[in-house]
Parts: C-alpha cells; structure tokens; sequence
C-alpha cells in the first residue's frame, strides 16, 4: 500500500497546486492580452515547453516501471500452471500494487513540475 500512498499524494498535491497556476498564468494572459511583455511570451513559450517535457519524462517513467515489473513477472511462478503456480489471489494483488507503482511513477515529473510552478509563480507575484 505504500505506493498506492505515493500516488494518492501526487493527486491532492497536483489538485491543490494546479488550480492556483492556472488561474495565476490566466491572470497574467488576460493582462498581457493587448501589449505582452517580452517576460510574458517567454512565460507562454515555458507554459508550452514544460507540458511536453513533463508528458515526455512521464511517460518514460512509467515504461521504465512496466519494463521492470514485467521482467520480475514473467521470472515468477504464473497461477495458470496449478499446482507448480503461485496463489491466484497473490498474483492479482502484485499486479494492482504495480499497476499503482506505474501510476505514481507517472505523476511524479507532473506533480514535480506543479508543485515548482507554484513556488516560481508565487515569488514573482
């Protein structure tokens, strides 16, 4: 359960940070909306920029714990193969348990990139 702990704290961290960074970057566009600044189109570009990267690192993050997770799989006793196999109910567990280390490697570079966001984005406020 300690995973799925991880990741039910990346989602309330990235419920409560994104919020406040949306309606921040939103203020700061419909201020700049006639005339932007040189520091508001940077900020637009970065806005762009950091979706991707963090979608890239994600994703790479959660291949990287799939890969891992199946090799160790498929090294294991599989509950098809009676009584030579593992306990049925012991497989389906594992497997939820690595489905939730999927996902909370997957929330982690966005999480990281909301919760830095907010911090960047309240010091210049």
């Amino acid at each position: 359960m300690r995973s799925a702990r991880r990741s039910q704290s990346q989602l309330i961290a990235i419920g409560q940070h994104a919020p406040w960074v949306i309606a921040s970057r939103l203020g700061a566009i419909s201020r700049a909306a006639s005339a932007p600044s040189a520091r508001d189109v940077r900020e637009l570009q970065r806005m762009v920029d950091e979706k991707w990267l963090a979608l890239g690192d994600a994703w790479w993050q959660m291949s990287m714990q799939w890969w891992q997770w199946q090799a160790g799989w498929w090294l294991r006793p599989q509950p098809w193969l009676g009584p030579a196999g593992d306990d049925p109910l012991r497989w389906w567990r594992e497997a939820a348990r690595a489905g939730d280390a999927v996902l909370a490697s997957g929330l982690r570079p966005v999480a990281r990139t909301v919760a830095h966001n907010r911090r960047r984005l309240a010091a210049r406020s």
